[in-house]
């Protein structure tokens, strides 16, 4: 079940709002603006502040007949009478159609987690619990597969093939091949007409108009 005010048996999303609700509409002082936490607060700082007598004090507001005294310490859900606690339940199983004993009180707090900095124990235990979890010591990390050379230059991509050698534009020999018509070790072609290529004589005698013909 939710929580819910002793008082007046309303319900709460949560306690920390239970416990607003019972400042503001259970133990409000009705002789100043000031509110308390509990109807024994309340009843004190009447007592002290305003002079009124313990049979004097005035019933707690808002409350169920019966439940409008200061005999009960009630704090959010604190303090609550176990009978009370019991006869709820059974009211609301019987209003939710559920069956017996199917309502439980609402969970008490988790207890607050202490925040502090770690000792260096404390870093070292984490850090073996962690790498038995992982499955050994992170000093030795499991060596990578060797990358296999044979599927190309991108790791992974497969091999390029070709339907047939690649094949030199015309008029260019291949690299490392004399241009055609030339036999490896032999001097540049003589071209008619041109001059003798450096070393080497033409194979006939000058005649005149030829280019080094010196006339006689």
């Amino acid at each position: 079940i939710r929580p819910w005010c002793w008082y007046c048996e309303r319900e709460f999303e949560d306690e920390k709002v239970l416990m607003q609700h019972q400042k503001a509409k259970h133990f409000k002082c009705n002789m100043c603006p000031r509110r308390l936490n509990t109807a024994g607060g309340l009843a004190v700082h009447i007592q002290q502040v305003h002079k009124l007598e313990p049979e004097n004090l005035p019933r707690i507001e808002n409350a169920m007949p019966g439940r409008d005294g200061y005999e009960v310490e009630i704090f959010g859900m604190e303090g609550i009478p176990a009978p009370d606690v019991a006869d709820y339940k059974r009211r609301k199983e019987i209003e939710l159609g559920l069956a017996a004993g199917s309502i439980s009180q609402p969970q008490p707090k988790r207890p607050k987690i202490e925040k502090r900095p770690l000792s260096e124990d404390e870093l070292k235990a984490q850090l073996e619990a962690h790498k038995a979890l992982m499955g050994g010591s992170s000093d030795n990390p499991p060596a990578l597969p060797a990358a296999d050379n044979s599927t190309g230059a991108v790791y992974g991509a497969p091999p390029q093939a070709y339907a047939a050698p690649p094949t030199p534009a015309p008029g260019i020999p291949p690299p490392g091949m004399p241009p055609s018509g030339m036999v490896p070790g032999a001097p540049p072609p003589f071209f008619p007409g041109g001059p003798p290529p450096a070393g080497a004589l033409p194979p006939f005698p000058p005649f005149p108009g030829m280019p080094g013909f010196l006339p006689g």
